[in-house]
């Protein structure tokens, strides 16, 4: 049996370097820390990243030596969805070093730190964007999101956006135009019921959708209406659109959204237009329909989104109630038992009919179990582990037939997505 981990204490000095905690004491050096090493943030986007609503200094881990701020790295708090549940996530940010300290492994003891502190602390998830991605995987991080991007020329997209005519009568008609305030309960509303079953969307409350409307990352927000009914927006930044969410039951006001970014980016001689959307999302559709082209994130813009599993068995029992809903959605019988070995831990999932007595029991397994690392792990979990294809590329081994089986029902194909929006803000 794996001894307990230990306890996380900070702060922790050894000689003239200390690794602690941040306090608003440190905002100032953290910002000139950070300008030193990324050429950014702005004050003005530092100061706002301050106002989140989750924001506490403390979630930054720092190294000092001989009590200047040398190295950094930031940890957010968000809730992101795993289908019909809610997985409480750390957003890893600005993770760096002063070059004249580099090679000395701050940054990694860093992020050792945070897997600790995310797992004392109740997160089960982490995630980050990095151009990088070498440097986190041994750490045991992996890619695994299903970030896209959508392009096609701007005279490609559907003209109508104003005026644009479904069925008869005056309230037939569809108009753009920017938001109002006192609109943003619909665009929870369209939000919740586009992104609800997304795994890895945000889950966004109102004072967090107020803070990052705040942060003015869009130049506009343009919401369709039918009558006096809003049911569809988009967040736009110049020829980019960042979020794009219509009611499944209007898809005429994604049409009329469309054709208002189609005459502002011809206005504004923009030649292409750019979406970002996960895969499954109709905009893409209608992109590639445009004669478009889907290109994922790290063809894009060089970075790649990675997830890191701090909590293991945390994780396991946060998505009982999903992985039972999965089991009844499949008509398995029940119940549905497999073991996990990860690395040298092992874990029982149990899940029964009767939700209350689907449990996780450590240091258990079953005639059907799985042997996989750390990172096989995350991926397993995530949906990108394509059974049908076996498991020649994955570092998994399963003890039986059955037990593919089982982790197929358990844990199936799936589409990883965290809005533009909220990877700015982690």
């Amino acid at each position: 049996m794996k001894a307990s981990e230990p306890i996380l204490r900070l702060p922790y000095r050894r000689g003239s370097v200390e690794y602690c905690l941040g306090s608003e004491a440190d905002h100032e050096a953290v910002y000139q820390l950070l300008l030193h090493i990324f050429h950014a943030p702005d004050r003005e986007s530092f100061l706002g990243a301050l106002n989140d609503p989750m924001y506490r200094p403390d979630r930054r881990i720092l190294v000092k030596v001989d009590g200047r701020i040398v190295s950094h790295l930031h940890m957010t708090e968000r809730k992101i969805r795993y289908g019909s549940v809610h997985l409480p996530m750390n957003g890893v940010m600005w993770v760096g070093t002063l070059p004249e300290y580099r090679g000395m492994g701050f940054a990694q003891n860093l992020l050792k730190l945070a897997d600790m502190r995310g797992k004392a602390t109740g997160c089960v998830i982490q995630t980050l964007t990095t151009s990088m991605p070498q440097f986190y995987r041994p750490l045991g991080w992996v890619e695994c999101g299903g970030h896209s991007v959508g392009v096609t020329s701007s005279r490609n997209l559907p003209p109508m956006g104003d005026g644009l005519v479904e069925g008869k009568g005056a309230g037939a008609i569809w108009h753009v135009r920017p938001w109002r305030q006192v609109e943003l309960g619909d665009l929870m509303k369209i939000y919740d019921q586009r992104f609800g079953r997304t795994t890895g969307s945000v889950v966004r409350d109102e004072e967090y959708w107020r803070w990052v409307i705040g942060r003015r990352y869009a130049h506009v927000i343009w919401v369709s209406c039918h009558g006096d009914r809003v049911r569809g927006y988009a967040f736009v930044k110049d020829h980019r659109i960042l979020e794009i969410a219509a009611e499944e039951a209007h898809p005429k006001a994604l049409q009329a959204l469309l054709g208002r970014v189609r005459s502002e980016a011809m206005e504004r001689a923009y030649p292409e237009v750019v979406v970002h959307a996960p895969l499954n999302h109709p905009v893409m559709d209608v992109f590639v329909k445009a004669s478009g082209r889907v290109v994922e994130q790290e063809d894009w813009d060089g970075t790649t989104s990675m997830y890191h599993i701090c909590d293991v068995e945390g994780f396991l029992k946060a998505i009982l109630p999903e992985l039972g809903r999965r089991a009844r959605d499949a008509g398995a019988d029940f119940p549905v038992e497999m073991g996990l070995t990860v690395d040298d831990r092992r874990w029982l999932i149990h899940v029964d009919e009767d939700p209350s007595k689907s449990r996780i029991e450590p240091d258990k397994l079953s005639r059907r179990h799985l042997t996989l690392s750390g990172s096989s792990m995350v991926r397993l979990a995530l949906g990108r582990v394509d059974f049908d294809q076996g498991l020649e590329h994955e570092s998994i081994e399963a003890s039986t037939a059955t037990a593919i089986d089982a982790a197929r029902i358990l844990f199936p194909r799936d589409t990883v997505w965290r809005g533009a929006l909220d990877g700015a803000t982690a």
